[in-house]
């Protein structure tokens, strides 16, 4: 079961994007709902309003099943148990968001385990028949889901990449920034490990409750 906070963390971390367009004759831009009020007493500068869609927004979650990821025949301590329980909590209460969502699965190869037009439901079973084992095609994995995400035509792009930083961090480090550049941010997701050494936007999970509490607190910031 996923729990309530989770859930409402995710929500609101894609639902307050929400964003008013203010244009005059000379120039136009994007203003943040929450700043408004202080702009209220300037409201003379601009001609007309156009109020847009509050989620406009696609996510890939990356799920690290390298050999480190280890998971054992009695899994509930595990890495991998608690990648698999985030990956599908993140799918379930984004996809009820209305946010649109991919899955891209990594260890000695990268796989597409869910497609952005693909139900979320879908993948519980797929999740659920996941082994670790074996490399660890980090870095190839992070190029392939900007890739995705570059084809996209949301305005917030996002990738969370669940992983215990085992890898390539040099080069994934590079992408994450290249990703940037693009307008994709990247957030590592630190599976009882700590990621902040690779990724500029990162938290660490020890227990899925935590994606519900800490680790969404200090993403709000992050997208």
């Amino acid at each position: 079961m996923i729990p309530a906070k989770l859930r409402y963390s995710v929500r609101k971390l894609f639902e307050n994007s929400g964003f008013e367009e203010f244009q005059n004759n000379r120039k136009s831009g994007v203003l943040n709902v929450r700043a408004l009020p202080t702009m209220a007493h300037n409201d003379r500068l601009f001609k007309r309003r156009k109020e847009h869609d509050g989620i406009d927004s696609a996510v890939t979650i990356v799920l690290d099943v390298s050999g480190s990821m280890f998971r054992p025949a009695k899994p509930l301590d595990s890495k991998m148990y608690h990648a698999i329980l985030a990956t599908y909590a993140l799918l379930d209460t984004l996809s009820k968001a209305g946010v649109a969502t991919s899955v891209v699965t990594f260890g000695c190869e990268v796989s597409l385990l869910k497609d952005f037009n693909v139900p979320y439901q879908r993948v519980r079973p797929m999740l659920e028949r996941l082994q670790s084992g074996g490399g660890t095609q980090d870095f190839t994995a992070l190029s392939y889901a900007h890739g995705l995400l570059l084809n996209r035509q949301e305005e917030r792009k996002v990738c969370f990449f669940l992983t215990d930083g085992i890898g390539n961090a040099d080069a994934c480090r590079e992408q994450a920034l290249s990703g940037e550049n693009l307008g994709i941010t990247t957030i590592g997701v630190g599976i009882r490990s700590d990621v902040t050494h690779i990724y500029k936007n990162a938290v660490t999970i020890e227990k899925l409750e935590d994606m519900g509490t800490v680790a969404f607190d200090k993403l709000k910031l992050a997208v």
